[in-house]
């Protein structure tokens, strides 16, 4: 009497993940040769596991942006493989600015994006001299031209970041070599300065229009917050909020503000650990600057 086939069960199947069977430290060796941000995308597509391995050992090509959109652009044609789904299997405007307004991009990288998305991707081009002398982040749908997305200048290290589309595009943010960050709204030839961010983490806020704009406010990395008022050039502090919920309050012209007590107060409050010194000290460093750029 012959036996039935036994049933296959879930150990006799062959892994899934034929990668994840091998030691971590060889998967390490294996990912620090792979140099295309395809075959990158490819691997953790293939083996998450591989791909999170990759990103918690900081390895470069996983950390860079590019990885990103790789990730998408392959998604994107898996999707066209699919005969129930019509997509185009290129990269799209929206996917190629946010590359661009990523602080980490770099036009190294322009070749590849041109090799996967011939017929949308980003160019470069360098124009000007001396102080002027900038490269120029754009759009380019063939052979033409589309909308400026970066200006870098060369020698000073700001770079300004733009949003709109062809001849009508706007500052939105501009990023200085100390680190400092300024965001701007309005339209083109209009555009405001709202809010500026410093490495140490202080953030400042503006109100007016282009040119006039005033400090009303700014927020300290150690958690105060001080209030403005006056016009550009003359604003003076009139309120300061402590961490531990204190409103304490000034008067005075700019560089020469006083505390003093609210009504039926019979006494200023002190400040705690010196914050009016440096309270004080971040007012005269913001001063500073602003007479710099004057």
């Amino acid at each position: 009497m012959s036996r039935s086939p036994r049933a296959r069960t879930e150990e006799d199947a062959p892994p899934t993940d034929w990668l994840g069977e091998l030691p971590p430290e060889l998967h390490l060796r294996i990912l620090e040769g792979v140099d295309d941000f395809s075959d990158c995308a490819a691997f953790s597509l293939a083996s998450p596991r591989l791909g999170l391995l990759a990103l918690r050992s900081g390895l470069a090509r996983f950390k860079d942006p590019l990885f990103a959109v790789a990730m998408r652009l392959l998604l994107v044609q898996r999707r066209c493989a699919d005969p129930f789904v019509t997509v185009s299997a290129t990269l799209n405007e929206v996917i190629l600015r946010r590359y661009a307004a990523d602080r980490r991009a770099s036009a190294d990288h322009f070749p590849w994006l041109a090799r996967v998305s011939p017929a949308l991707r980003l160019s470069s081009e360098v124009t000007g001299a001396g102080a002027s002398r900038a490269e120029h982040w754009r759009l380019r749908r063939g052979e033409e031209n589309g909308a400026n997305l970066r200006r870098r200048l060369l020698q000073s290290g700001t770079v300004q970041h733009y949003e709109g589309e062809r001849g009508a595009e706007r500052v939105v943010r501009m990023e200085s070599a100390d680190g400092e960050v300024a965001f701007y709204e309005g339209e083109r030839g209009a555009e405001r300065m709202v809010r500026m961010e410093s490495a140490n983490g202080n953030v400042q806020y503006y109100e007016g229009e282009r040119g006039a704009e005033r400090l009303v406010r700014m927020e300290l990395a150690d958690g105060m917050v001080q209030h403005y008022e006056g016009e550009q050039g003359a604003e003076r502090m009139v309120r300061m909020e402590l961490p531990d919920g204190t409103v304490l309050h000034y008067e005075g012209e700019r560089g020469a503000e006083e505390r003093v007590a609210l009504p039926l107060t019979a006494t200023v409050p002190r400040l705690p650990n010196g914050m009016e010194r440096k309270a004080r000290r971040a007012n005269q460093r913001r001063r500073g600057k602003r007479a710099c750029q004057g």
